[in-house]
């Protein structure tokens, strides 16, 4: 079963959107536990399991099936990539970085698995995941499309790039045909691409095709799949497909960001700095040239040019308070130009109370069970904004 919490919806998450940020400047969550730096390009990068930090406040997970092994130098790789593609273009990419070891915050999960209960790991989620959403926000808000990739490390046995777009390795080894189908296409991370790309390239040839992201690594020395040479892997080889954060970020539920998780092998990339600055110059110039050839043509190379970092000039603001929460608590906004309506999601997507927020008055929400919520907020009918809220009573 292919079940993704709430798709359609984070896409929106648009909480820290309205604050103004400086391209190049790092900014931080709570503790300093997520770092985000700015960007004024298209591109979103993201590390959720290259973390060095093991505070003690926050216990070791311990959850039925949770990975807690890090990948190894993700999070240097990461910043070596915004380096490149800023040496290269003097533009940034957005970038969100789990500071925390994955013994502490898998920021690849849903909350439950991802904090395990910890409220303050469980924090840390939401400050990953807003600044996501708030880089995604940025992107739609000045280019009308991009590319998010999310930054791994597998130890596979087999020394190449393994490029995860949502489908299974037995899906990839369909025919073109088929994966040109509409089936196909909708589970795709890359579903809008595949549906508007410059070139009108199927969905098989934005995959594997000789302008893929594959193939255009595999180019510079860097093997991949799928790709032109290697389509996809064999049966008896292992492979990830991408996971929740391309999910969540990719256009296969909507939306005009695609996505792509790059799990990348260690030798020869991640087995020492020079090989990572070396393999980031290699990628920062494919994702360049990605951009290029599928997206914005000849304009890619002016980017960022006279680009401002747009700021929300809604004289509204939304309060959600206390969170964490044990019983109840409070949302609050002050426009009164507008209908307002919080819809109130567990994380499993369904619906739990739809309420009405009239202005400038706290409307107590209480659930019948206390629950990690999402609270998405519209105006006038519209989504604007939306919000994690914690349950943790001590």
């Amino acid at each position: 079963m292919r079940t993704i919490l709430l798709i359609s919806l984070i896409g929106y998450w648009l909480g820290l959107s309205a604050q103004t940020y400086t391209p190049g400047e790092s900014y931080f969550g709570a503790n300093n536990y997520v770092e985000y730096i700015a960007g004024n390009i298209p591109i979103i990068l993201s590390a959720p399991h290259g973390g060095l930090l093991s505070p003690a406040v926050i216990p070791n997970r311990s959850c039925s099936g949770c990975s807690t092994v890090n990948d190894f130098n993700t999070q240097e790789l990461t910043r070596a990539l915004a380096n490149a593609l800023h040496n290269r273009t003097g533009c940034w990419p957005h970038v969100v970085i789990n500071r925390l070891h994955r013994r502490k915050l898998d920021a690849n999960r849903d909350l439950p698995e991802a904090a395990d209960g910890n409220p303050i790991a469980g924090e840390a989620w939401m400050d990953f995941h807003d600044f996501l959403g708030a880089a995604k926000n940025n992107v739609n808000l000045q280019f009308g499309k991009g590319l998010y990739v999310d930054l791994h490390g597998h130890g596979h046995a087999i020394q190449r790039l393994e490029l995860g777009y949502l489908l299974y390795s037995s899906e990839l080894q369909l025919p073109d045909a088929t994966l040109d189908q509409a089936s196909y296409i909708n589970y795709s991370s890359v579903r809008n691409l595949a549906l508007n790309n410059l070139q009108n390239l199927t969905h098989a040839a934005i995959l594997r095709g000789s302008s893929s992201l594959g193939a255009l690594l595999d180019v510079r020395g860097y093997p991949a799949t799928p790709s032109f040479t290697d389509p996809y892997p064999d049966v008896s080889e292992d492979y990830f497909s991408g996971g929740f954060n391309t999910a969540l970020y990719g256009s296969r539920s909507g939306g005009t960001i695609d996505g792509v998780q790059i799990e990348c092998n260690r030798t020869g990339i991640r087995d020492s700095l020079s090989q990572v600055n070396r393999f980031a110059d290699s990628l920062a110039l494919v994702l360049i040239d990605y951009l290029r050839l599928h997206y914005f043509g000849a304009a890619t190379a002016t980017l960022c040019a006279n680009v401002g970092i747009p700021t929300n000039a809604d004289s509204w603001q939304m309060e959600i308070s206390p969170n964490p929460y044990c019983r109840s608590f409070y949302i609050k906004q002050n426009d009164s130009t507008a209908a307002w309506e919080a819809t109130i999601f567990d994380f499993y997507g369904n619906l739990l109370l739809v309420k009405t927020i009239e202005s400038g008055v706290p409307m107590q929400i209480s659930l019948a069970k206390p629950e990690n919520a999402f609270v998405v907020l519209r105006r006038n009918g519209a989504i604007v904004a939306a919000k994690t809220i914690l349950s943790y009573c001590r």
